[in-house]
């Protein structure tokens, strides 16, 4: 672990800052090539994976083609 804890990449929410105990370690993954494209045998890698909250992984999945991080980023800064 990078920073000693796991937060979202996008907007930087921490489960265990916010819900304690029950929050610690707890972080979903969101693919940045989607599963269904990915070749057969291709072995994913650290840098496929964007570390989300589950707020900004379901913005993330919101319209196709998906949105990217910095997509999302900008859209949160906007707002």
């Amino acid at each position: 672990m990078l920073h000693g804890r796991l937060f979202c990449e996008i907007c930087s929410f921490d489960f265990e800052h916010k819900y304690g105990q029950i929050g610690k370690g707890f972080i979903e993954g969101h693919h940045i090539i989607p599963v269904s494209e990915i070749p057969e045998g291709y072995k994913t890698k650290p840098h496929d994976i964007v570390l989300v909250c589950s707020n900004c992984h379901k913005m993330l999945h919101r319209k196709r083609p998906w949105l990217s991080k910095d997509e999302l980023m900008k859209l949160i800064e906007q707002g």
